[in-house]
């Protein structure tokens, strides 16, 4: 039966990695001329004492037994000039000392032996070491490089992103001052609704498109998405919407089509969600199931108005909606689905399903915690709170696809408990 080696945690090291890493650093650390002097002195004074004290236990032979270690540790914690110059020391030390006849530099057959044995190990020694060094540094430089190179491209990233939103920014404004010179209504309010689309896609662009932005809660998310939808649809009706949202690690190719997905639902609830002289009541659900057996995550996002409800023989997927028509297709590029009927009750109900992969970030499992909840009432004297109009959005929920008529007053929305 075959051992199985134990998981490693990631981010844990080895033993043998730690002294290995220690090692490089020792390498790489530059010394002064004086701890050089002070370390070889000590190196060559500790190796003759060994060497002496074990004079009388080893047998003839053994005369560079304690100076190779040494000559070892002087190059790779002092420098290779100090190596080099205790390699010279210890080798005169045991041709006088260790090797016959001792107290002479006469070159005998086995001296000479010996000595070249020395030299060839020696020099294997420095040669390897002062190789490791440089491999070592350009590995440093290497990494300082791409680390340089890592932030000149999250900059121009950041600026790249800062820029594309602002060039959709400055795109909508054209369009509301051309809305402006329009006298037909119906191609003021398409002008309109193509204005707040811009406006919602440019508002996305910044919340998603970050270097650091690898994955996002969903639920923060989705909540930020109705806040931007609610600035964005200036038209003046009030709005009472309710989100509540469960814990979900989103990575931004999921965010991207739940964000258009959700502002477009969003607009046409709004638009169409209230009867004559009310305000619109909105419930929006975002719930996370536990993972399935290939690790996909379902999720559930509805969103529920208060409305007259659908027209009869209402079909989205024959809908002439531009809105509609856009919400469907990103719910089909998520392999997802989306309907939309009468809800139990009066309004209509909104139900987007799909399924999305576990993202790696520091946001909780969708299991782990409570439900969050923000109730957005109609009015209250609550800080940060953001109001915004709303009327002809474009996303018609009608098969006409037309947008209804203004409704008058103002939209709030304020944050709190559940």
């Amino acid at each position: 039966m075959r051992d199985v080696e134990p998981a490693r945690t990631p981010g844990t090291t080895l033993p043998f990695e730690s002294l290995l890493n220690a090692l490089s650093r020792a390498l790489l650390t530059k010394h002064s001329l004086r701890y050089e002097l002070a370390f070889g002195i000590a190196a060559v004074l500790v190796a003759t004492l060994s060497r002496e004290f074990l004079n009388e236990f080893l047998p003839s032979g053994f005369p560079f037994l304690t100076f190779f270690p040494a000559v070892m540790l002087s190059l790779i914690f002092a420098s290779v000039r100090c190596g080099i110059v205790v390699a010279i020391v210890c080798g005169l030390i045991s041709w006088v000392w260790y090797i016959p006849p001792y107290g002479s530099l006469a070159l005998q057959q086995g001296a000479l032996l010996a000595i070249g044995f020395y030299v060839l190990i020696t020099a294997t020694d420095i040669l390897f070491v002062t190789a490791a060094a440089r491999a070592l540094r350009a590995l440093a430089t290497a990494r300082e490089e791409s680390a340089r190179l890592a932030q000149v491209r999250e900059l121009m990233f950041s600026e790249l992103q800062h820029r594309v939103s602002n060039n959709l920014a400055t795109a909508a404004a054209l369009l509301r001052l051309q809305s402006t010179q329009i006298e037909d209504p119906a191609a003021r309010q398409a002008l309109t609704a193509a204005q707040l689309r811009i406006q919602s896609i440019s508002r996305l662009q910044r919340r998603l498109h970050a270097p650091d932005a690898q994955a996002l809660d969903g639920g923060e998310y989705l909540r930020g998405i109705l806040d931007d939808t609610l600035e964005a649809a200036n038209l003046g009706h009030r709005a009472h919407v309710q989100v509540r949202t469960d814990p979900l690690p989103l990575e931004n190719d999921d965010a991207v089509p739940l964000g258009l997905i959700a502002g477009e639902l969003m607009m046409n609830a709004l638009e169409h969600g209230a009867k004559a002289d009310e305000a619109a009541r909105i419930e929006v659900k975002l719930t996370a199931g536990k993972p399935q057996e290939d690790g996909m995550i379902p999720v559930r996002l509805t969103l529920r108005d208060t409305g007259p409800g659908l027209p009869e023989g209402f079909r989205l997927d024959q809908c002439t909606s531009l809105g509609l028509t856009i919400a469907t297709q990103f719910a089909s590029a998520m392999d997802g689905t989306l309907t939309m009927e009468n809800a139990p009750g009066g309004g209509t109900l909104a139900v987007l399903e799909f399924r999305v992969h576990p993202a790696t970030s520091a946001v909780p499992p969708p299991s782990a915690g409570p439900r969050r909840a923000i109730t957005i009432p109609p009015g209250g004297d609550v800080p940060d709170m953001h109001k915004a109009g709303l009327a002809g959005s474009g996303t018609g929920r009608k098969e006409t696809g037309g947008n209804g008529p203004a409704r008058p007053s103002g939209a709030t929305r304020q944050n709190s408990a559940p």
